[in-house]
């Protein structure tokens, strides 16, 4: 990218010494077609190259709205475990499919397309997740793509879950999207062996969009329309090949196909370009609406349903947004976002609804997540204050869930990464190459939640969970009790269980100085009694033996301490505490060990824990064996689940503390499955500002609170 940033650099001097050799020129102002409708815009500067040539992606929500990197990284990730690993029923679109293989499922329709499957790809390369990727990209080898008759080198668009084509023909957004996903993948990851060989597969599928006569069957014809340049609805000999779809035209994916492609590169520069002047021509002058489907010469589709803005045209904004953003291609791109924008404005920036006559007249009465998205994006081209309401309602807006989540929860995935910045240029020859994480282990621990879900728990005594209770009005997943095995408060475990009794129990029991006798069976009489009182509970108990044993002046000498574990654990089988899960809790914090000894000298063995729990009061902390990230590994290695422990200090802040944890508990899904929360501040929650903030995130379905049905879900 050096050489692209110093031309631009060299172009910007240039620029600016003719400009001040000039002198002042007239002030030029930016008319709106529909002053009335939309904001008073401040002038703004156009820009004078894209991102692929400075190297600089915008991200909205932190120019706009002022959020943390931590805040935005929160949210894209709980977006993305939700939508690929939430609940079966209402909220993932994305299915593994035996142990290398996956489908995205239209939720809607109960079958699986070429447009969600390249998506899916889009938004794995996107984000590092091969394995995701490569599951996704074998389904759609192994079902949808022709390896001969009438459509041979294309893809059917349209499967059953267990891969029975429905239509043979296939769509021309899935191959678009399916080439640029595996150029990026090219350069992000390599490419491999055989169908796994990104670059070439992508090119394989240019061939063909370019040579149907030749290397296709005898009902296709090309991608692109021979004498206009445009990609057609359908490659397919008859009338859908003889029509475009406005969400289609993706110049600057074709751009970047002129870079890198193999041959043709002059047609898919010639694609851009064709496209970049059909956009115009295609959208209503006042509105800045485009129909579903349109005439090669920017005409609406001669049909009552298609030729007005409906669910297709919903990706013509986002399209415009990110050419815009990569490669500033004209003027034009800044007035149709006004003026699209503006529109939208007038209806309402919370009240728009998902389908319009070009000429603005309302056609549906509800609103639709995936429209708010693509807005946000197409936000990038606009006068922010325009653009600024839309890239907040995207913010706001929840991630979709329930049967019609596949449409909107995709381009609610794709406009996160769009609007932050995050869905960039990976350039063959130019991108380091990086190193996909490997596949997380299955993780099957006593009582842990699927993933994508993690339990939310708070402490650490009655009070604090009271005091939580009051203000939040919604009873966490779990309740937690710190005890001393000498001065065993049984009473105050009872009284906490009955409030709650739709939260699991999280129970901490100190006994420093007294291993020895845990062992020896002179501490039997307050063993029992614990015991007992916890076989006595007909729910899910997390028990947490001599917490933070290893921090400094804990007091737990680490052979006794394992002796003593082992003693519990021998009682607990003994009086068949099948709801009882040992947890053993490191502390996690960048201080002096007990003992200089690294904090696997405490541990009992795989057979004897369940879970592992580590205290979080410094966001990724590094100090050798006692990090948060060597304490997460320790548990990927022996496939436990882990409780995150987070002790707030009190001058924690949302931004600085909170988003961090939560996010950090999201990007370690795939072995924290737990969050314990000790609620030490009371006040925080007195706070309108906090209080909202944690009822957003916490409502969030990854999230699993006090429910009658919550204890069937976790694991037995």
């Amino acid at each position: 990218m050096q050489t692209r940033f110093s031309r631009f650099f060299l172009f910007f001097l240039l620029f600016a010494l003719l400009a001040a050799c000039a002198g002042p020129a007239p002030l030029a102002t930016e008319t709106s077609p529909m002053p009335t409708q939309s904001p008073t815009a401040t002038p703004f500067p156009l820009p004078q190259a894209g991102a692929y040539e400075t190297g600089q992606y915008r991200n909205l929500f932190a120019e706009y709205l002022g959020k943390s990197e931590a805040e935005i990284q929160a949210k894209i990730e709980a977006a993305f475990q939700q939508l690929f690993y939430g609940d079966d029923v209402s909220e993932r679109v994305y299915y593994p499919v035996g142990s290398d293989m996956a489908y995205m499922l239209d939720t809607g329709n109960d079958d699986v397309r070429s447009e969600g499957m390249s998506y899916g790809m889009m938004i794995a390369v996107q984000m590092n997740k091969k394995e995701e990727f490569d599951r996704l990209w074998k389904w759609a080898k192994t079902y949808m793509y022709q390896r001969d008759g009438g459509y041979k080198g294309y893809f059917a668009w349209h499967c059953k879950t267990d891969g029975t084509q429905l239509a043979a023909n296939p769509a021309s957004d899935g191959e678009v999207w399916f080439v640029m996903a595996l150029f990026f993948a090219d350069a992000r990851w390599g490419s491999g062996e055989g169908i796994f060989n990104y670059r070439a597969e992508a090119q394989s599928i240019l061939d063909v969009a370019l040579n149907a006569k030749e290397l296709s069957g005898e009902l296709a014809t090309n991608l692109f329309d021979p004498e206009t340049k445009q990609v057609v609805f359908v490659p397919q000999l008859g009338e859908n090949s003889q029509f475009t779809d406005a969400s289609y035209h993706m110049p600057h994916y074709y751009e970047l196909w002129a870079r890198w492609a193999d041959k043709n590169n002059d047609f898919w520069k010639e694609a851009a370009t064709a496209s970049r002047e059909f956009l115009p021509k295609a959208v209503h002058p006042e509105t800045g609406l485009a129909p579903n489907y349109s005439y090669f010469d920017g005409r609406p589709y001669n049909d009552e349903y298609h030729g007005q803005f409906r669910y297709d045209a919903f990706r013509v904004g986002a399209n415009i947004g990110m050419d815009y953003l990569w490669f500033y291609p004209s003027a034009w791109y800044r007035e149709q976002a006004n003026r699209q924008l503006s529109f939208f404005a007038s209806q309402g920036v919370d009240k728009y609804v998902a389908e319009y006559s070009l000429d603005g007249k309302p056609l549906a009465g509800h609103r639709a997540t995936g429209l708010i998205a693509t807005n946000a994006v197409l936000a990038h081209a606009a006068d922010p204050e325009i653009g600024k309401p839309f890239v907040e309602a995207l913010w706001d807006a929840s991630i979709p869930t329930g049967k019609y989540r596949y449409y909107d929860g995709l381009l609610y995935m794709l406009g996160l990464l769009q609007a932050s910045g995050n869905f960039r240029i990976y350039e063959p020859g130019v991108t380091p190459r990086v190193e996909a994480p490997p596949p997380p282990r299955a993780i099957e621990g006593k009582f842990a939640p699927i993933a994508g879900k993690a339990l939310l728990m708070v402490g650490p005594d009655a009070d604090a969970v009271n005091a939580y209770f009051d203000k939040v009005v919604s009873a966490p997943g779990g309740v937690n009790l710190e005890l001393s095995l000498d001065s065993l408060d049984l009473d105050a475990l009872e009284a906490l269980a009955k409030r709650y009794p739709n939260s699991v129990l999280s129970v901490g029991v100190s006994f420093p100085g007294q291993t020895e006798a845990i062992a020896s069976g002179k501490a039997d009489s307050q063993l029992n009694a614990l015991v007992t009182a916890l076989t006595a509970y007909p729910r899910p108990v997390f028990l947490r033996l001599g917490p933070e044993f290893d921090a400094a002046g804990s007091g737990y000498e680490p052979q006794s301490y394992v002796s003593a574990w082992k003693y519990f654990y021998q009682r607990l089988q003994e009086a068949g505490a099948k709801q009882v899960a040992l947890v053993w809790h490191t502390a996690g914090a960048c201080e002096a060990l007990f003992g200089g000894q690294a904090p696997e000298a405490w541990y009992p063995g795989d057979e004897f824990v369940d879970w592992v729990a580590v205290s979080y009061r410094e966001q990724f902390s590094e100090c050798e064996n006692q990090s948060l990230e060597s304490a997460l590994n320790f548990s990927r290695e022996r496939s436990k689940p882990v409780i995150i422990a987070a002790v707030p200090a009190a001058e924690a802040d949302w931004a600085g503390w909170f988003a961090p944890l939560f996010g950090f508990v999201r990007a370690n899904n795939d072995v924290v499955r737990a969050l314990v929360y000790w609620n030490t501040t009371h006040a925080w929650f007195d706070e309108p500002e906090f209080l909202r903030n944690w009822k957003a995130e916490t409502a969030q379905p990854f999230w699993l609170r006090a429910n009658p049905g919550l204890f069937d879900t976790l694991q037995p």
